[in-house]
């Protein structure tokens, strides 16, 4: 009876050993997929862009006061740059114009002469500069990883990736946790990941719209496109984007040169239509 027992305790221990051994090698094989590599690095991405914007509108603030006669430029890089090479007493006009142009440089100088802006003394003056080359540090940072992402994904997702470009392609991945999951989703899915909260507020009240795009807007094809007609665009971009991932995830078959091909006829039927129905 012993032995029946012992033997008994051996097998369960036996088989909890392979259980565990299995489950270990099954989350090791996880780990090392590519495809989390590229959703880590566009999640790094995300974060480096939300902390650039929120130290840019700290410096924004913290600039005001020492000239606010100093309108910051659409593209907020070149702000944070000039900031740097910005002296209110003594600006070096040419250094400022091949950050804004000769014509936003000659109307900052003028503007420098009369400011309002408080008296700061140069311990002040320094630590804004200091901020701002923080944040270019940090544009830098990103920069290197965008090269990174770009490597990751033509080498984990080729076919989405010259579908609907790396970006998207990384985003899309991070989205959903791995390119086998994605691969699986149908077109329509695709098509409004990331709008989540779109959709649900639809799903709640149905007098509110449904969302016709997610992630995807991005695509230059979608974002620069008229209102009345990105909806259709998005429908034909997931649609290529699904067949794209089965390919990566399942075949390995490069088959992008056709889906876009196929895409960009379908867009420009699409663009097409939209203005033969405005004549």
């Amino acid at each position: 009876m012993k032995d029946i027992n012992k033997n008994e305790s051996e097998e369960r221990v036996g088989k909890r050993e392979r259980f565990i051994r299995k489950a270990r090698e099954s989350v090791q094989e996880a780990l090392k997929s590519r495809d989390m590599l590229l959703g880590g690095s566009a999640k790094s991405i995300e974060t480096i862009e939300r902390v650039i914007n929120q130290l840019t509108e700290k410096l924004e603030e913290w600039y005001a006061v020492y000239f606010p006669e100093f309108k910051p430029p659409e593209d907020r890089k070149k702000f944070v740059e000039a900031v740097i090479v910005i002296d209110r007493k003594n600006i070096d006009r040419k250094a400022l114009a091949a950050i804004i142009g000769e014509k936003a440089a000659a109307l900052a100088e003028e503007r420098a002469k009369n400011s309002l802006g408080a008296e700061l003394d140069s311990r002040d003056i320094k630590q804004m500069k200091a901020l701002a080359e923080s944040i270019i540090s940090l544009y830098k940072l990103k920069e290197e990883y965008e090269r990174y992402q770009n490597v990751l994904a033509q080498e984990v997702c080729p076919n989405i990736s010259e579908v609907a470009g790396p970006e998207i392609a990384a985003k899309l991945i991070a989205h959903v946790g791995s390119l086998r999951k994605l691969s699986i989703m149908p077109a329509s899915t695709i098509q409004v990941l990331g709008a989540e909260k779109a959709l649900f507020k639809h799903l709640r009240n149905k007098k509110i719209a449904p969302p016709k795009h997610g992630i995807i807007f991005q695509h230059v094809k979608i974002s620069s496109s008229p209102k009345a007609v990105r909806g259709k665009i998005a429908r034909a971009l997931a649609n290529k984007i699904a067949l794209a991932a089965r390919a990566d995830a399942f075949t390995k078959h490069f088959i992008a040169d056709e889906l876009k091909a196929d895409f960009e006829k379908r867009y420009k039927e699409i663009m097409e239509s939209y203005k033969g129905e405005k004549k």
